[in-house]
């Protein structure tokens, strides 16, 4: 099982827009994918309509995950509106984590050990959409993850911002998790035509050469649109942003035959 935390410190960025659809292109071929919405402001769960979940008649939803030590990844993982693809979705009650599990010893390690309790099989795939900071749920997500993404803004140019997130995950890598990976950076919210956009990918690029994947996710009217929806295949499944999700899939999916995945040096560190 590949679990994969979608991670920047800024927001805006297109972290949740890329679980959802990435997830979405995974399940069309055919692998069985979970979303783990980190985000107290739940738009990954929004977007995903999860079937019976309904935090006005209190449900927790993965907050739970968290404080209750006897509930389970299977007890809190709901059907989407994408076949394939399930969730463990967010709720206002997240906002409240940091109090709740601030006498928590380990709390860093729950996820992680929740994720080992999964039945062999049970996903291909899981994603976690990350919150935009450095706080108890991205380590955790970091903690637990096999691998990292980091979509990128690519009309923001914010270097330091990108490698100061690279250099967090290198630290994780040495002091909790020595198995997580970065899989790459992604650039979203890409329009060719304009000189910013291709100058950012252009920096990105020569500043962190094995990193970057080749797809860029373009700017698009109808990804915009899609969250009041379901992910783009159904809203529109023939348009560049769909296509633009399918190139990435494929570059994920590619990275499962030979075990690869996108570093900067060797050793599996992260040049920054």
């Amino acid at each position: 099982m590949r679990a994969i935390a979608v991670a920047n410190k800024k927001g805006g960025s297109g972290k949740t827009t890329t679980t959802v659809n990435l997830a979405a292109a995974l399940a069309e071929h055919g692998r069985k994918v979970l979303i783990i919405d980190l985000d107290e402001q739940y738009n990954a769960s929004t977007w995903c309509d999860p079937v019976g979940f309904n935090s006005a008649n209190g449900d927790r939803g993965v907050f739970d995950l968290f404080a209750e030590r006897s509930k389970q990844v299977e007890d809190l993982s709901y059907a989407t509106n994408t076949e394939g693809v399930s969730i463990i979705p967010s709720s206002h009650w997240l906002a409240g984590i940091d109090k709740a599990l601030s006498q928590e010893p380990g709390s860093e390690q729950i996820l992680k050990l929740k994720l080992k309790r999964l039945a062999p099989g049970r996903f291909d795939y899981v994603l976690f959409d990350c919150p935009p900071n450095i706080g108890l749920m991205t380590v955790n997500a970091l903690n637990a993850a096999t691998e990292v993404i980091v979509p990128m803004e690519a009309s923001v140019l914010n270097m330091n911002g990108l490698a100061q997130l690279l250099g967090y995950v290198e630290m994780v890598r040495e002091r909790l998790n020595p198995e997580v990976r970065l899989s790459g950076i992604l650039g979203c919210r890409f329009d060719g035509r304009t000189n910013r956009c291709n100058d950012v990918m252009r920096r990105v690029r020569e500043r962190f050469p094995e990193l970057v994947f080749k797809t860029v996710i373009r700017e698009d009217t109808k990804l915009g649109e899609a969250p009041g929806h379901a992910p783009i295949f159904t809203y529109d499944p023939k348009g560049r942003a769909a296509e633009d999700y399918r190139q990435l899939a494929r570059e994920v999916l590619n990275q499962e035959g030979n075990g690869e995945t996108l570093e900067g040096a060797t050793n599996g560190r992260v040049t920054v």
